[in-house]
């Protein structure tokens, strides 16, 4: 039972490990100042992400991606229930939310500079433009695959119809909106970066320019590290909610 146990968690170490070996290894055997050592990668790691570019960087761009989040994910969730839970809202938005839905994040970004400039109002924007549609289509499936019975039910008893989709049909569709959340996470994430390649003065976004018009190869490999790291927290975090909230999602 024991090495069972030990074998499952040390199982999913292997791999990173095998890689940051073969990385090190690669990194000192070739001519190519292109790909350095995982240790010159974990000094510029210690070195401008300990402290310095933390506060400078990284907070920034966690809170742009928090507020960005945010928005995209309420709006999608208060969209989505419009829609799913009235034909004609569907009916009236259908193809507009359509037409928006087919366009890049990215590609309205030139948009958003125009409107919000080049500083947070653009990159929240953007942030959360790419999270709005997954949470929004999410919703909608959800709150459309409420029991009919049930919203029959609670018009019997004198509910009014905010009444009915707040007590009811929003608890049925909180499983694919959890659903429709996580999904957005990494888009958010992609999109946080994005959003800071241009015209940007902080952020992880601007650091990967900064170290590449610097040619500091470690630096650059330090802020991908960086965000995959960030990207499995958040994912972890967010399953660990999800898990504890949302276990009665299976009996509905």
């Amino acid at each position: 039972m024991m090495r069972s146990v030990l074998t499952t968690r040390l199982l999913p170490w292997v791999a990173p490990l095998l890689v940051l070996a073969v990385w090190e290894y690669a990194g000192r055997h070739t001519t190519s100042i292109y790909l350095p050592p995982a240790s010159e990668v974990a000094k510029a790691l210690r070195e401008d992400w300990m402290w310095e570019h933390t506060t400078q960087d990284l907070l920034p761009s966690l809170k742009r991606f928090a507020i960005g989040y945010l928005v995209g994910s309420g709006l999608g969730i208060a969209v989505g229930l419009a829609i799913g839970s009235s034909r004609r809202v569907a009916q009236y938005t259908g193809p507009t939310l359509e037409f928006l839905r087919a366009l890049p994040a990215v590609a309205v970004m030139p948009v958003a500079i125009l409107l919000f400039g080049l500083g947070d109002g653009m990159r929240i924007s953007i942030i959360a433009f790419g999270v709005l549609f997954p949470v929004l289509v999410n919703t909608a499936t959800g709150a459309r695959s409420c029991r009919q019975e049930r919203i029959d039910v609670a018009e019997m008893f004198g509910l009014s119809r905010l009444q009915v989709i707040r007590r009811v049909i929003l608890p049925s569709a909180v499983p694919m909106i959890s659903a429709g959340l996580r999904v957005g996470l990494p888009i958010a994430l992609i999109m946080m970066v994005v959003s800071e390649l241009v015209g940007g003065k902080n952020g992880i976004g601007f650091y990967l320019t900064q170290a590449q018009s610097l040619f500091d190869i470690a630096g650059m490999f330090s802020a991908l590290v960086i965000l995959g790291v960030l990207g499995n927290l958040i994912n972890w975090l967010y399953v660990r909610v999800e898990t504890k909230q949302l276990h009665w999602g299976a009996h509905l």
